[in-house]
């Protein structure tokens, strides 16, 4: 068992723990997934009146998808950007160009965030589903926005990680796109809550923890720090996974309890949608 935990350690010091295999794996997700919501917002019909996005305004429903539509638009250029504003090499050499890239960045992904977060509270499948992607939003929003004040007071080594954890959210849609995948391909397939539930939650849960391992592991420059101060990183871990479980706890049971949603109600499945079908199918969460 021992040499099972050291081998485990000496594979990860030596292919994990260092910049330039999450580099390499950062930059292959992010540009596959990049195309996926272009493809969505080419068959989607959201500059109609149909009610596809979450009823954030349920009397306006055009309004729920134009949001709905800037949210997926400006979500698209921060994917795509991420990995290359932790490239060393362009940090370095083209420092101009990076903090133009990072500008960019914040922007899109600040409003990206601000446009999510209605929708979050609207959405039809559940309670845990509209809080996932309500903390989702705010978490990506705050994490962004002290990514850009660190770099502003020129703190670049708290910069570095609270870009990690912004993008890290900026990420999960890559995971969202994923467990929808590998789940619509599993027999029998899923029920569609437990599905809604791994996407809206554990597709950036998931992200932010491996960040986190990220952080404890390295410097500043992205060095393996050793074994020994790994270690020593990683003992807060436990404790604000703790504090991030129960406020995610305490917001679910509030909202459950004060602001039900209705499970009743038929809302359209924008997976189906195409802008030439005649009847557009409707699911039940």
């Amino acid at each position: 068992m021992l040499n099972s935990i050291k081998a485990f350690f000496g594979f990860s010091e030596k292919y994990v723990l260092n910049e330039a295999l999450p580099w390499l794996l950062l930059l292959l997700g992010a540009t596959l997934m990049s195309v996926a919501p272009f493809l969505f917002l080419a068959e989607a019909p959201l500059m109609t009146d149909m009610e596809i996005a979450s009823p954030a305004f349920p009397s306006l429903p055009r309004v729920n998808n134009m949001l709905l539509f800037l949210h997926v638009l400006l979500a698209i250029l921060p994917l795509a950007l991420g990995p290359w504003l932790f490239n060393a090499r362009l940090r370095r050499d083209r420092p101009a160009l990076h903090r133009f890239m990072g500008q960019v960045y914040v922007v899109t992904c600040l409003v990206s965030a601000a446009t999510s977060f209605p929708l979050a509270l609207a959405h039809p499948s559940g309670t845990v589903p509209r809080i996932g992607f309500g903390f989702l939003a705010l978490v990506w929003f705050g994490f962004t926005l002290l990514a850009y004040l660190r770099a502003r007071q020129k703190d670049f080594p708290a910069h570095r990680m609270w870009m990690l954890r912004s993008y890290a959210c900026t990420y999960a849609f890559v995971n969202v796109k994923l467990y929808g995948y590998v789940l619509q391909h599993i027999y029998p397939p899923p029920d569609a809550l437990l599905v809604k539930i791994l996407q809206s939650c554990f597709s950036w849960m998931s992200n932010l923890l491996l960040v986190e391992i990220y952080i404890a592991a390295t410097t500043y420059m992205g060095v393996y720090v050793g074994r020994k101060m790994f270690l020593k990183n990683l003992r807060p871990l436990p404790v604000r996974a703790v504090v991030l479980l129960v406020l995610f706890v305490v917001a679910v049971w509030v909202s459950h309890a004060y602001f039900p949603v209705d499970m009743g109600k038929h809302y359209v499945d924008v997976r189906n949608l195409t802008r030439d079908m005649g009847m557009i199918p409707m699911a039940k969460p």
